[in-house]
């Protein structure tokens, strides 16, 4: 199992098993998205892109330009 603690809608935080999650739905207007894990789902203020991030251990708005991956260089 792998997880990841993440804001949920409506406020606030959820801890997600990785290992469940099936797919990813982006929600429209609202810029967030609907995750899916086995038969349940969560919707999170996240774009997929800043999602991507968010589970690669980045910071949410990173590009990916000069990232450690979670690993911060002095």
């Amino acid at each position: 199992m792998r997880f990841v603690q993440m804001d949920g809608l409506p406020e606030g935080r959820a801890l997600v098993d990785l290992d469940k999650l099936t797919h990813a739905v982006p929600q429209g207007d609202g810029g967030g998205t609907r995750l899916y894990l086995g038969a349940q789902h969560l919707d999170v203020p996240h774009t997929l892109g800043e999602l991507e991030n968010v589970l690669a251990g980045r910071e949410r708005g990173d590009d990916g330009e000069g990232s450690g991956a979670g690993f911060h260089m002095r």
